[in-house]
């Protein structure tokens, strides 16, 4: 059972600079210390500027609550004076902030051949049902994994279902290595009438998205120089 936390930051813009100096020195200092709290960072592209995504991932509860606090993580890589001023600094950069921990759904995923690797860039759908539609949603997600190999096409999704946070969302992510490979990748709806023609495919698509309340989409860029990666 894959655990994702994320931690989503929303940064005021005339602080947008002293928040990544900030968050640039503690990735660096985590790195030489071999922390081993890892974390991977994005930054939206193409969406809401501005935000900020912290992404690690544990295997059980146990090993998340193993990490202790972000708090306590920042003043073991810095020590508590250094620590504790960052933190406040970081704070003071703030226009809202949110942690929420998903749980990787396979079962409605067609994830890359190669796990484990961080790409460039990734498109992530946020998606929230409406009451009693998530049976329905999933079915829909299920056939869009199911049509990506029967029409050959070169997109991959990788599914997740919030468990804390609001629980009727679900995140849909597509990996890139560059964004010209979105030229190659069909919609969903296309997808759907693809692999399962137009009458079953077209009510697949419509009814998946009748069981949708409220639906974004956003584009990332992996932020490297603010990650404690996997060496």
């Amino acid at each position: 059972m894959a655990l994702l936390s994320v931690l989503s930051e929303s940064i005021l813009p005339e602080r947008l600079d002293a928040f990544e100096e900030g968050v640039r020195t503690l990735a660096k200092r985590a790195v030489e210390k071999k922390e081993g709290w890892i974390w991977n960072a994005h930054q939206t592209a193409f969406g809401e500027l501005g935000t900020f995504y912290f992404v690690s991932q544990a295997e059980s509860w146990s090993e998340l609550a193993g990490r202790g606090t972000t708090e306590a993580m920042v003043q073991r890589v810095l020590g508590e004076k250094d620590g504790t001023r960052l933190l406040a600094d970081v704070r003071g950069c703030l226009r809202e902030a949110q942690q929420t921990i998903s749980l990787d759904r396979p079962d409605l995923s067609y994830p890359p051949d190669v796990a484990g690797q961080v790409s460039p860039f990734h498109v992530v759908t946020l998606a929230r049902v409406r009451a009693g539609g998530q049976e329905t949603f999933e079915e829909f997600l299920r056939k869009i994994a199911e049509a990506i190999p029967k029409v050959d096409d070169p997109g991959r999704t990788l599914v997740l279902q919030t468990l804390v946070g609001d629980l009727r969302e679900y995140r849909i992510v597509r990996p890139l290595g560059d964004l010209r490979e979105l030229d190659a990748q069909a919609a969903p709806q296309d997808l759907l009438l693809k692999a399962f023609g137009p009458a079953e495919g077209g009510l697949l698509f419509r009814t998946g998205l009748e069981s949708i309340e409220h639906i974004e989409r956003r584009i990332l860029v992996h932020r490297e120089d603010l990650s404690n990666p996997r060496q």
